[in-house]
């Protein structure tokens, strides 16, 4: 793996790479024997692989969010297909490779095709569900959970769906909407709490959101942690109902990760307006909270509906400086969970020991969804529209994969 942590500098000005260089040695390091810390050692590039682009069911990958989930006991993964259609399928996957011209990379291969879930819902869908934000196999279940894309009123409270057969997406019962009770905040990524944690945090499973829809007063501004009982809706008895969730970070407009969301100071290095979390999960044998996604702002500024310096218009929040925008990582304790299940901090006390640059191979494509495999130590990463060459008119995402060498 080449120049993590450092890669992006080569992507931008040379005009900004004094500052970028200056924050990168800012992410602080934690000494901490049982804390993971990020780097070129402990991070290791092992591959990727390609996405077919052509329609397979009810939708194709153009245009993905990159909502994925490992298969536990299978060498495949389940992902959202298009965003207009939502749609999910399952994949076999290839052989990795290490080419840098993802032309030569392998391609996934279909075992089951896109399958259209949230019309299917038991109770129908009278909050107008319209956005996977997460999904999770449990028990041979897939555990999907949803947002509607923009509640401008902040008053949406279904958040997920149960397919009881993940081995049959087209013809399985679809059951929910369930509620988690965390609503917006929670209902993002779902990840596995590893043994270590199970008996502190009382749970076998977190979920995680942040900013990556619209309306900021029903999101969480920092990425989260929430506990979350599912065993109570397995059974295939509950059609619908509250699914329990217990804070372990949460932040508000109140009590945001990071003042100043504009970076009007060029002081924030930490949380902006264009942050965005798409997974997060806890580090087997460590006392780190893994969260990927991306970032940007932090060394030119973000405006609304400004002329950046490329002379793009742009529809919302950017920054000034066109190349200001990176994948990113932070890392947290997990012992500030445990404290503030103890009642000792406050959910939006936790603050990252380190974060920066999550950029391990030269590329200008953003990451959009991930997960974890406990048994191999495997992360897979999507990352947005890089495969070019299937099509002249749409992108394909890829998934690129890297070995956590925790303790």
């Amino acid at each position: 793996m080449n120049g993590l942590l450092k890669s992006l500098i080569v992507k931008t000005s040379i005009l900004f790479a004094a500052a970028f260089i200056a924050w990168a040695g800012n992410a602080q390091s934690n000494t901490n024997p049982a804390l993971f810390n990020l780097s070129p050692e402990t991070v290791e590039y092992v591959g990727g692989f390609r996405i077919p682009l052509s329609t397979k069911g009810e939708s194709r990958i153009a245009y993905s969010q990159g909502v994925f989930a490992l298969r536990p006991n299978k060498n495949a993964f389940f992902i959202v297909g298009h965003a207009h259609h939502q749609a999910i399928a399952e994949l076999e996957i290839p052989e990795l490779s290490k080419s840098k011209t993802i032309s030569d990379w392998n391609f996934a291969t279909f075992n089951q095709p896109f399958s259209l879930i949230i019309p299917r819902a038991s109770s129908g869908n009278p909050q107008k569900i319209n956005r996977i934000t997460g999904m999770k196999e449990i028990e041979e279940q897939l555990i999907v959970n949803g947002m509607e894309y923009y509640d401008g009123d902040a008053n949406v409270r279904d958040t997920t769906l149960i397919v009881r057969e993940a081995d049959h997406l087209e013809r399985s019962k679809i059951d929910g909407f369930f509620q988690l009770q965390g609503a917006a905040h929670a209902s993002g990524w779902i990840s596995e709490i590893p043994a270590l944690w199970r008996k502190e945090l009382n749970s076998e499973y977190l979920v995680g959101n942040a900013s990556a829809l619209p309306i900021n007063s029903r999101l969480s501004i920092g990425p989260t942690a929430f506990t979350a009982h599912f065993f109570g809706v397995l059974n295939g008895e509950e059609k619908s109902g509250l699914i329990l969730t217990n804070s372990l970070m949460d932040f508000s407009l109140k009590h945001p990760i990071a003042p100043d969301q504009y970076n009007k100071s060029l002081k924030n290095n930490l949380w902006t307006e264009l942050s965005a979390a798409h997974y997060g999960f806890i580090i087997p044998n460590t006392s780190s909270y893994l969260v990927v996604g991306k970032s940007g702002g932090h060394n030119s500024g973000i405006g609304y509906k400004i002329t950046q310096d490329n002379g793009r218009l742009c529809g919302g929040p950017c920054s000034v400086k066109a190349g200001d925008n990176y994948n990113y990582f932070w890392l947290f304790d997990v012992a500030d969970f445990v404290s503030v299940k103890a009642g000792e901090k406050q959910p939006y006390q936790p603050r990252p020991y380190q974060f920066g640059f999550f950029d391990t191979v030269n590329t200008s494509s953003y990451i959009i969804g991930a997960d974890y495999h406990k048994d191999t130590g495997l992360l897979y990463v999507v990352y947005s529209g890089e495969d070019k060459y299937q099509s002249q008119y749409e992108a394909a995402p890829v998934v690129r994969v890297y070995k956590i060498r925790g303790k």
